[in-house]
């Protein structure tokens, strides 16, 4: 298990700069020096984007700064007390979540290339020279060589992808070669497509279409493909859904086969937050989803989302809409943490904007709209989007009770609704 990595306190900064004195000696040992000054006074620190460190007392740390519009790794430092236990790794990997979550897509750092705990290190975490750099790393660049680190030993610029498009491209690379010709496409949808990402919260939705219905074999070729990623990315590890289903299965939802009532319910394969890989029934429910990948969903590998899913008739689709409508008072039971809580509101908001108001928008935009016509919610409504897309924390009070009447409420007029614009829905 890695270290404990967590924010530096105001307290910890004063110590770091003779920490990273006592880490450079290793450099003296190998024969490279002197080094120019360091990290600088605990003020300096202070300014910094981020500062995270390990033990208390700290023996390792990572300084974080943005150039380029990207995170970059000015300093890792580890006690040479502490030296391989893990400290520099543990650091690097929250370092990488830190880049994520705070909407980066890039990691950047420069290094010394020849020195083993420099950048072989880096490269056995994932980063790799840049084809090309931007003017922020060219003046760092610059700088290096004024304070005399080019004639100490050959220095390089590393990168490692940390955002949504180097996860995908990763999921989309593994998800290949596990599938080989039984994958006929692989698509981006939800948030990062539709609008609104938040980098902090949102999950990276992606549908995989293959040939042939799911399996455990199948299953067993792609768990190693998940397990990989959220060890290469683990900013994003519980934060990935991806649900398979077989072309002939979604087919007979669009009753594109004589026997489509008989076909339905097929297996589908899916991994997302909160739950491991695994199989199961398919449902009226992922309509929706196989509606909007057809319609809008991004293309990470194969051929285009319209050349393999079929297109279905529009009461077909807002029926799947109304099926996840009518479960929301059921699903908002189990609704006791603060973040699904406020993903319940928004995901009503979602709801309401699409029957009611024939939009489909972002969490955010339907929030807005939602509390524009339903003032008397708008104290709930906007908490919920707030927190949602300012990172609010998960120490806030619950607001269950407010969250199920507002569930109930709104469903309930959502599906009344519905069936006065088309009285023969079910209900």
């Amino acid at each position: 298990m890695l270290p404990v990595v967590r924010p530096a306190r105001p307290r910890d900064l004063e110590h770091l700069p003779g920490l990273e004195a006592a880490a450079d000696a290793l450099f003296a040992a190998a024969g490279i020096g002197p080094l120019p000054p360091g990290v600088g006074s605990a003020e300096e620190l202070a300014g910094a984007a981020a500062v995270l460190v390990v033990g208390d007392p700290v023996v390792g740390f990572a300084r974080l700064e943005r150039v380029d519009g990207q995170a970059h790794l000015e300093q890792l430092s580890v006690h040479p007390s502490a030296a391989r236990r893990g400290v520099g790794a543990a650091l690097l990997e929250a370092a990488a979540g830190w880049a994520a979550r705070s909407g980066h897509e890039a990691l950047t750092l420069c290094t010394f290339a020849d020195v083993p705990w420099n950048a072989p290190f880096y490269a056995r975490h994932g980063f790799v020279e840049p084809t090309d750099l931007g003017p922020g790393l060219r003046r760092l660049r610059e700088t290096e060589r004024r304070l005399g680190l080019d004639a100490l030993g050959r220095r390089v610029v590393l990168r490692r992808g940390v955002g949504p498009e180097a996860v995908l491209a990763d999921l989309a690379a593994g998800l290949g070669a596990a599938l080989g010709d039984d994958l006929l496409g692989l698509y981006a949808h939800g948030s990062l497509v539709a609008g609104d990402f938040a980098p902090s919260r949102s999950d990276l939705d992606v549908l995989a279409v293959v040939t042939r219905a799911p399996d455990d074999t199948m299953l067993a070729a792609v768990a190693p493909v998940h397990t990989a990623l959220a060890e290469r990315h683990p900013g994003w590890r519980g934060r990935v859904e991806v649900e398979t289903v077989a072309r002939s299965t979604v087919e007979a939802y669009a009753g594109r086969h004589d026997d489509a009532a008989a076909r339905r319910g097929g297996p589908i394969m899916r991994i997302s937050p909160g739950e491991a890989l695994h199989l199961l029934p398919a449902s009226n429910h992922r309509v929706l989803t196989w509606a909007t990948v057809r319609s809008s969903g991004r293309v990470l590998s194969g051929a285009p989302a319209a050349d393999v899913l079929p297109a279905w008739p529009e009461h077909v689709v807002e029926e799947a809409l109304l099926d996840h409508v009518r479960d929301w008072p059921d699903w908002v039971e189990t609704m006791t943490t603060v973040g699904a809580q406020a993903y319940s509101v928004l995901s009503v908001c979602r709801a309401w904007c699409a029957v009611v108001g024939c939009e489909r928008l972002s969490k955010r935009a339907a929030a807005d709209r939602f509390v524009g016509d339903h003032p008397q919610d708008a104290d709930l409504v906007v908490w919920a989007r707030d927190w949602w897309y300012s990172d609010g924390p998960d120490t806030e009070p619950s607001r269950y009770d407010e969250v199920r009447d507002f569930v109930v409420r709104t469903t309930r007029s959502v599906v009344d609704v519905a069936q006065k614009a088309s009285p023969v829905r079910r209900s």
